[in-house]
């Protein structure tokens, strides 16, 4: 750790960072519960595909919805309170669907997860900003690789409740007091130990050329991100011919190397720089795409799956940590809009790919993905050169 941290306090900023650690964990597993559970309360309420979608979509508009709020809050009374007050409200969040008699009280219960994780995804990114400053190196990779890890063990303790017959109403309960409780006691030490600067600049303004570039980059990567999670599997299955079982582990191949990518990244990032780990992340990551495309067999494709999972691993954290070192603009404000642009990607991409590929196939479709790959490798050296680039401790 740098001098700065010696100042602050090498014990609390240590315990700060453990703590915005668990909160991401708790994030991620939340959502591996949800997606475990969707088939049962799509079952129980007898949903059609088209109502599913209504439910889902809910989420997403919420979570966006809430994000420039969420900027405000954190710049106004700093991530740290907020990120102790936004993670437990999420994780109670989880245990309403099952509850929800309708289509329409379902998408409610939706939205206000997609609320109660976008306002904590904005707090917790920006504290974790606010403890890599203090550290002086980057750490934001590994801290998001613990959103990956709990969206596994989330999805996979959730799938093993179903398994000894646990259904929603009492698997999703369960899981949210669990992860309530995770987040309730790692509130205790967010708390860094000297106060956060919570940046110059108004809550509210309009982005400048810096944060356009960042969210520019932060959308190419989760159109990219959004359509792997909806698409990897039907791509495998329906274009490169693969088996049921091993089409719907594509997704799994995708986000397990971005989780062991995202592990080693602070390494990569303080070598390299942001700069040229997203110029040629960007680069791995098209060069996988466009091997998805033209793979002649399945098990082709399923490698270039797995290689684009490790081109996008530290593209989002290092665009995430970027936002807090604008010039002029407040963090929480630069990660607000940035967040709120890369999930409109991410909300936006499956259904453009669904269109594209239902009017030319989804190989063609998949040229969207390389191409916004190439953008965030052509793109990385002007939006995360100084002053938004790195700095170093």
């Amino acid at each position: 750790m740098s001098e700065q941290v010696l100042r602050g306090g090498r014990a609390g900023v240590a315990r700060a960072r453990s703590a915005v650690t668990a909160v991401f964990f708790v994030t991620g597993a939340g959502l591996g519960v949800w997606a475990a559970y969707i088939p049962l309360l799509k079952a129980g309420l007898a949903l059609n595909d088209a109502e599913l979608g209504l439910v889902l979509l809910g989420m997403g508009v919420g979570a966006i919805a809430s994000m420039p709020l969420a900027g405000f809050l954190a710049h106004r009374f700093g991530p740290t309170r907020i990120t102790a007050v936004a993670a437990p409200i999420y994780a109670v969040a989880l245990a309403l669907p099952p509850f929800a008699p309708s289509q329409p009280l379902l998408a409610g219960c939706a939205f206000l997860i997609g609320l109660s994780i976008g306002v904590c995804d904005i707090a917790m990114n920006a504290h974790a900003g606010a403890v890599e400053r203090a550290y002086g190196r980057p750490i934001m990779s590994s801290i998001h690789a613990f959103f990956s890890i709990g969206g596994l063990v989330g999805g996979a303790g959730a799938a093993g409740l179903i398994a000894l017959g646990v259904g929603a109403a009492a698997g999703m309960p369960l899981a949210a007091l669990l992860l309530a409780g995770v987040a309730g006691v790692a509130a205790f030490g967010l708390a860094l130990p000297e106060p956060e600067a919570f940046g110059e600049g108004p809550a509210f303004r309009l982005p400048n050329a810096a944060v356009v570039g960042l969210g520019a980059l932060a959308l190419c990567s989760f159109i990219c991100e959004g359509a792997m999670m909806e698409w990897s599997a039907v791509f495998l299955r329906d274009a490169a011919g693969a088996p049921l079982a091993a089409a719907a582990s594509g997704y799994a191949a995708f986000s397990a190397t971005m989780t062991l990518g995202r592990l080693f990244g602070d390494r990569i990032l303080e070598r390299l720089g942001a700069a040229l780990t997203v110029g040629i992340s960007g680069a791995i990551a098209a060069f996988a795409l466009l091997v998805v495309v033209v793979a002649p067999n399945a098990w082709i494709a399923y490698g270039g799956l797995a290689l684009a999972g490790l081109g996008f691993a530290n593209v989002v954290p290092a665009l995430f940590s970027a936002a807090g070192r604008v010039p002029g603009v407040a963090p929480a404000a630069a990660l607000s809009m940035i967040a709120t642009v890369g999930y409109a990607g991410g909300l936006a991409g499956p259904p453009a790919i669904g269109f594209v590929a239902h009017a030319f196939g989804l190989r063609v479709a998949f040229l969207i993905l390389v191409a916004a790959a190439a953008i965030v490798a052509l793109g990385a050296r002007s939006a995360l050169s100084p002053p938004a680039g790195p700095r170093r401790g």
